[in-house]
């Protein structure tokens, strides 16, 4: 019975360890970025748009994309989750050279599939897509 409870021990202890081994890359640590917690190896990615202000991404340690964004006068919001399991940095870019003020936030999952959301001109997102290939990235 001691014998079960041991083994038992054991694989809760590894399906744990696994879990975290998933959750971030080989020796990951954390940083911290206007109050957000982000993984430190992916980084942070700025978008400028035309009027000047900016919009930060991060992949923070639930493997989520995390956004924030200046208004006109400067001033930080406060981190938002945007969802997705991202296992690469969150990478931003223009997608619709047509407009200035659409652009598309990405990252790789695990299987190394490419994921994005667009940004529409008013500020509004789509949800996450499977794209087969990145355009123009």
């Amino acid at each position: 019975m001691r014998m079960k409870k041991c083994k038992a021990a054991v694989l809760a202890l590894v399906a744990v360890a696994g879990v975290a081994v998933a959750t971030a890359p080989a020796q990951a640590s954390s940083c911290k970025r206007g109050g957000g917690v982000y993984i430190c190896e992916y980084g942070v990615t700025s978008y400028r748009l035309p009027n000047g202000t900016k919009q930060e991404f991060v992949v923070g340690t639930d493997r989520a994309v995390w956004t924030r964004w200046t208004d006109s006068d400067g001033d930080w919001s406060g981190w938002m989750s945007m969802g997705g399991r991202a296992s690469s940095p969150a990478r931003a870019y223009d997608y619709n050279s047509d407009d200035p003020w659409t652009f598309r936030v990405f990252y790789y999952d695990e299987a190394a599939e490419y994921w994005g959301r667009n940004r529409d001109h008013d500020g509004n997102w789509s949800p996450w897509a499977r794209y087969d290939l990145p355009l123009n990235g």
